[in-house]
C-alpha cells in the first residue's frame, strides 16, 4: 500500500489566505505544536492567491470572510481551474449554515478561530480524504484505460474463469475467429482447436501456465468458417489478492500474413532471384558464423571464388535469356556436387562463391576444386545450342589467407584471376605454395589406402557416464589410424581424406565388427559394458543392406541388439532423409539403439526428426563448452535436452570437461554424458584397467 503524505514525512507547502497578520502566525504557532513539518506564506487577495498558486501549494486554509476577498471566492477559483486543491476554513465567524455550504462547495473542514487545537486534526484528515479520492481517481482510469484497450485493441483477447470456460471477448476475437461473443459465453476455448498440434503440446501448455503463470508461443487453431490459421499466442494467469488463480487471460494475433511476407522478404532479402542460391548478404552472414565457430573450435575452413569463363562472350552473343538459363544450369550441376553443409552462392553476374566447413583443409578443397571443374565438361542443352563452359577458380583458407570475411573473399578473389592467367579451366591457391603442398598431401591417400588390410586401424572408448550415480552406461567406439611413420593419427585428420576416397564404408565396416568384436570379448572377461556406440559414415547409410550388415555382425558374436548403438548426423539423414528413414525402420526392427550425432550442427527440419525412429540426441560439445560462460549457449542446451524429452528421448551430453558443467546438465535433465572430466578415449585394456572408477553407485565421483 501507497505511504501517505504524513507517513512520507515530506515537507507540507500551506498557503494561508488571511487579512489579518497575527491570525496567520497563530495558526502557524498551533501547527508547529502539533509536530508539522511545513512551510507557510500568506496571502489577502485574488490576485495574489493565483500567483501563489503556481508554487503548487499541498493545502490552502482560508478565513471564510475578507475585505478584499473571500473564503467562498478561493473555493469558486479552484473549481474553476480544476485544481483539487484540500482546503481547511478557518474563521472566527462562521455560522453552521455557512459551514454546510462551504463543504458542499469543495471545502474538506472547517475549524474556528476560537477553536484552534482542532486545527492538526483537520488537516490531517484533509490530507488523508484527499489521498484516498486521488487514489479512487486514479483507480477509475485504469478501469477506463483498461476497457478501452480491451475493446478497442486490434489482438484479440479471451477471458476463461479457473474451469476454462469463456467469460468474456473483445470484438477483435470476434473479427480473427468469426466467432460471436453469444456463441462462445460459457464454453471451452477447444472450440477453435485445429488438431495441428498433439495432445502433448497442450499438456505442456498447461503445465508451464500452471507452473509459471504465463504460456507464450504459436498456437494454430480453426475459425468458425473451418479455416485453419497460425497465432500467436500469450496467456497469463490471474490471481487475487491472495495469489490464488481466478482467472486466465489469452491474447493472440493472426500471424498468417506476417509468416507469409516474412517469408517471401526473408528470401528475397538473402536469396539470388535467378538461380535460388543464397545471395552475397547471405553468404557474407553464414561466413561470419563460420568463422566464428572455427576460431572458438580452431579448426580450418576454405572459401572458393568461382568465375565462369568467357560467359561474357556467351551472354553477349546468343542473349541474355541464354545465358541466365546458363547460371541456372550451372548453380544446379554445383549444388548438386556438394555437401548438405557447404553453402554456395551467388555474388552477381557470373560469379560464385562456395564456403567448405567442417574443418576442411587445402586438400579438400582440391577435392572440391576438382569436383567442380568436373561438373562443367559436360556439355548445358539450351534452346537450340549446346555450350560447353569451363570455370576457374581461386580458393582462400582460414587461418592463413585471412581471418575475416572481407579478407577471405578479397584473397579467393585474387586467387580465382591468377588462376584464369594460368589459362582458365583450373584452381589456384591463395598462397602458390599450398597449390603445390595440396598435391603433396595426396601422398596420404595412399598410405590410408589398404589399412584396413595392414591392420593399420585400431579403436579407442570412450565411457558414456551416468551423471546420477556415476556408474558406467556404456561406450563410444572411436576409430584411431596407427601410421607407420605420424604414430597415431586422429579420426579429423584421416577420416574426411577416406570420405573424399570412397573408402570411408570400409573403414566403418572394420569399425563395426570390431566393436562387437571387443564387447563379446568382454562379457566374456566379466567386464559389464551395457551398450556400445558406433558412428555411421554417408556411405554407409546409403547401403540398402546396411540393417543385413549390422545383423550378422552381431549375429556373429552372439550379441544382443540392445547392446549396439548407431549414431548418425543429421546431415546424413536430410541428405536423402525417405531412404534414412527407411534404413533407420530397418535397423530399429532388430532392436538396435539408433541417435543422432552432434544435434544442433547441421541443418535438420522437426518433421522429419520426430518421425525418426530415435533413442538418444547427443548434445555437441560446442553448446556444452558455453555452458557457465555464454548464457546463450546455456539456453540451447536447455532446448535441445526439452526437445529430446519431449520426443521421448533419452540426451547424452559430449566434451564435458568440468564438474559444473555435468551439474548443469543433470540439473536440467541430461543424465548421460561424456568427456574429458570423466575420460580421455582409451583402449579396450586400459578401460578394463580403470573400470573400478565406473562402478559408483549412489556417490559422486571426486
Amino acid at each position: 500500500m501507497t505511504k501517505s503524505f504524513m507517513e512520507r514525512n515530506e515537507v507540507l507547502r500551506i498557503l494561508i489566505v488571511e487579512d489579518v497578520p497575527v491570525d496567520a502566525e497563530l495558526m502557524v504557532l498551533q501547527l508547529k505544536d502539533d509536530g508539522l513539518i511545513f512551510d507557510w506564506q500568506r496571502v489577502q487577495n485574488e490576485e495574489d492567491f493565483l500567483q501563489a498558486l503556481d508554487t503548487r501549494p499541498d493545502l490552502i486554509l482560508t478565513d471564510w470572510c475578507l475585505p478584499q476577498f473571500s473564503g467562498l471566492k478561493v473555493l469558486e477559483l479552484l473549481h474553476n481551474r480544476d485544481n483539487d486543491i484540500p482546503v481547511v476554513v478557518v474563521s472566527g465567524s462562521i455560522g453552521e449554515e455557512i459551514a454546510i455550504d462551504a463543504l458542499q462547495k469543495g471545502a474538506f473542514d472547517y475549524v474556528l478561530k476560537d477553536r484552534p487545537a482542532r486545527l492538526g486534526a483537520a488537516i490531517r484528515h484533509a490530507l488523508e480524504e484527499k489521498e484516498l479520492r486521488d487514489e479512487r481517481k486514479r483507480y477509475l482510469e485504469k478501469l477506463r484505460l483498461a476497457d478501452q484497450v480491451f475493446e478497442s485493441t486490434g489482438e484479440g483477447i479471451i477471458v476463461t474463469d479457473i474451469d476454462a470456460n469463456i467469460v468474456a471477448v473483445n470484438p477483435a476475437f470476434e473479427q480473427i475467429t468469426g466467432y460471436t461473443k453469444i456463441e462462445v459465453l460459457g464454453k471451452n476455448p477447444s472450440i477453435l482447436k485445429s488438431n495441428h498440434q498433439d495432445r502433448s503440446f497442450f499438456f505442456e501448455l498447461w503445465n508451464t501456465l500452471l507452473g509459471t503463470g504465463h504460456w507464450r508461443g504459436e498456437v494454430w487453431n480453426r475459425r468458425k468458417n473451418g479455416e485453419v490459421y497460425p497465432e500467436w499466442l500469450t496467456i497469463s494467469a490471474v490471481k487475487n489478492s491472495e495469489g490464488t488463480t481466478t482467472h486466465f487471460v489469452g491474447v493472440f494475433n493472426d500471424i498468417s500474413s506476417v509468416k507469409e511476407a516474412q517469408a517471401q522478404l526473408d528470401f528475397l532479402a538473402h536469396h539470388d532471384a535467378l538461380t535460388r542460391l543464397p545471395n552475397r548478404t547471405l553468404f557474407r552472414d553464414r561466413l561470419e558464423h563460420a568463422l566464428i565457430h572455427a576460431q572458438r573450435e580452431n579448426k580450418n575452413l576454405a572459401v572458393l571464388f568461382l568465375d565462369l569463363d568467357r560467359f561474357k562472350t556467351i551472354n553477349d552473343t546468343l542473349g541474355h535469356p541464354v545465358g541466365d538459363d546458363l547460371l541456372k544450369q550451372a548453380a544446379d550441376r554445383m549444388q548438386q556436387a556438394i555437401r548438405a553443409d557447404d553453402t554456395l552462392a551467388r555474388l552477381g553476374g557470373d560469379e560464385f562463391v562456395l564456403l567448405l566447413e567442417d574443418d576442411s583443409t587445402a586438400h579438400h578443397a582440391v577435392i572440391v576444386a576438382h569436383k567442380l571443374l568436373q561438373i562443367f565438361n559436360r556439355p548445358m542443352f539450351i534452346e537450340d545450342h549446346t555450350l560447353t563452359v569451363t570455370a576457374s577458380i581461386g580458393i582462400a583458407l582460414f587461418p592463413q589467407d585471412g581471418k575475416d570475411v572481407d579478407t577471405l573473399l578479397k584473397h579467393a578473389d585474387l586467387a580465382m584471376y591468377q588462376a584464369k592467367q594460368q589459362g582458365r579451366n583450373t584452381y589456384q591457391f591463395f598462397s602458390s605454395g599450398l597449390t603445390t603442398g595440396a598435391f603433396e598431401r595426396l601422398i596420404m591417400e595412399n598410405a590410408l589406402r589398404g589399412a584396413v588390410a595392414r591392420n593399420e586401424l585400431l579403436l579407442y572408448y570412450q565411457p558414456q557416464i551416468n551423471l546420477i550415480d556415476r556408474t558406467l552406461a556404456g561406450v563410444e567406439a572411436l576409430v584411431r589410424w596407427q601410421h607407420a611413420e605420424l604414430g597415431i593419427v586422429s579420426p579429423g585428420q584421416f577420416i574426411p581424406l577416406a570420405e573424399d576416397m570412397g573408402i570411408i564404408a570400409e573403414i566403418g565396416e572394420w569399425v563395426l565388427n570390431e566393436a562387437v568384436r571387443q564387447m563379446a570379448e568382454w562379457q566374456a572377461e566379466g567386464f559389464d559394458v551395457p551398450r556400445v556406440s558406433v558412428n555411421l559414415s554417408m556411405q554407409q547409410i546409403d547401403r540398402e543392406d546396411l540393417a543385413g550388415q549390422v545383423s550378422a555382425a552381431l549375429e556373429r558374436m552372439s550379441i544382443p541388439a540392445k547392446h549396439l548403438e548407431l549414431e548418425v548426423t543429421e546431415s546424413m539423414i536430410m541428405r536423402q532423409p525417405d531412404q534414412a528413414m527407411r534404413i533407420l525402420d530397418n535397423l530399429r526392427q532388430q532392436g538396435i539403439l539408433l541417435s543422432i550425432d552432434d544435434f544442433g550442427t547441421g541443418y535438420s527440419s522437426l518433421a522429419y526428426l520426430k518421425n525418426l525412429p530415435l533413442d538418444r540426441l547427443k548434445i555437441d560439445q560446442s553448446f556444452v563448452q558455453d555452458i557457465g560462460r555464454d548464457e546463450h549457449g546455456e539456453a540451447i542446451v536447455r532446448v535441445i535436452i526439452a526437445l529430446a524429452r519431449n520426443l521421448g528421448l533419452e540426451a547424452v551430453a559430449e566434451g564435458v570437461e568440468s564438474e559444473e558443467q555435468a551439474q548443469f546438465l543433470e540439473r536440467e535433465g541430461c543424465n548421460i554424458a561424456q568427456g574429458y572430466l570423466f575420460a580421455h578415449p582409451m583402449p579396450a585394456d586400459e578401460l578394463i584397467r580403470q573400470s573400478d572408477r565406473y562402478r559408483y553407485s549412489g556417490e559422486k565421483a571426486n
